[in-house]
C-alpha cells in the first residue's frame, strides 16, 4: 500500500483519479485490518480444544466450506487413537487449520481431503491434500510463514511436516508424529478424540 501511495504521488492525475486510488487504498486497507484481526484472534485462541480433536476438525471443515465452497473430505482411518494428548490435539488442529488456510489463499483448490491416520511402523500420521495448482517446493526457494509454523509446530511434538507438490496436480501435506502423543492408558486426564 505504502508503495502504491507513493507511485501515485508521482503521477500527474486528474481529481477523479485521486478518489479512483482513495477507494482502493481505503479497500486494501479494509481488508488488512480484516486479516490482522483473524490473526490476532488466532493467536490468542491457544486455548485448549473443547470438543475434541475429531468433532473441532468436523466443525471447522464445515466452517471453512460455508465460507470458501471448497468442498472438505475429513476421513478418519482405522488405527487412529480415540485420545490424544490435550497440547497434541491442539497442535495437529492447528496444522490442518493452517493447510486448509493455505489451500484457500494459494492453491486454488476445488477439494481437500484430510486423513487421521496410522502409518505402518505406527507413527501417527495427518494428510491434507488439495487439488489446486502447486507449489514450488525447491529446497532454496524462500518458505512462507504457514508453512514455517506447521513444521514449528510438528516439531514440538517431536514430528515432521513433508510437502509434496507438483504444477498443476495438488499440495500434499504430511505430518508425522509418534506415539507419545497418546494419553496413557492409567491417565485420569484424558482428551477425547471423538
Amino acid at each position: 500500500m505504502l508503495v502504491d501511495v507513493e507511485n501515485f504521488k508521482a503521477e500527474q492525475v486528474e481529481w477523479h483519479d485521486v478518489l479512483v486510488q482513495l477507494e482502493t487504498i481505503q479497500s486494501s486497507t479494509r481488508q488488512v485490518l480484516a486479516n490482522m484481526r483473524q490473526v490476532l484472534h488466532d493467536l490468542r485462541g491457544e486455548e485448549m480444544l473443547t470438543e475434541g480433536l475429531v468433532e473441532s476438525l468436523r466443525s471447522s471443515v464445515s466452517r471453512f466450506q460455508e465460507k470458501t465452497g471448497i468442498v472438505v473430505a475429513l476421513d478418519i482411518a482405522e488405527g487412529w487413537p480415540d485420545l490424544l494428548t490435550q497440547p497434541a490435539s491442539l497442535t495437529v488442529y492447528r496444522i490442518v487449520e493452517e493447510a486448509l488456510a493455505n489451500a484457500r489463499m494459494h492453491s486454488g483448490a476445488h477439494s481437500v481431503r484430510i486423513v487421521l491416520g496410522k502409518r505402518p511402523d505406527g507413527q501417527l500420521a495427518v494428510t491434507v491434500d488439495d487439488d489446486g495448482r502447486g507449489v514450488d517446493t525447491h529446497p532454496e526457494r524462500p518458505v512462507g510463514l504457514g508453512t514455517l509454523g506447521m513444521r514449528e509446530r510438528a516439531l514440538l511434538l517431536g514430528g515432521q511436516l513433508l510437502i509434496e507438490s507438483e504444477p498443476g496436480v495438488g499440495t500434499t501435506v504430511h505430518a508425522i508424529f509418534p506415539t507419545t502423543l497418546l494419553v496413557p492408558e492409567d491417565s485420569t486426564q484424558h482428551f477425547q478424540n471423538s
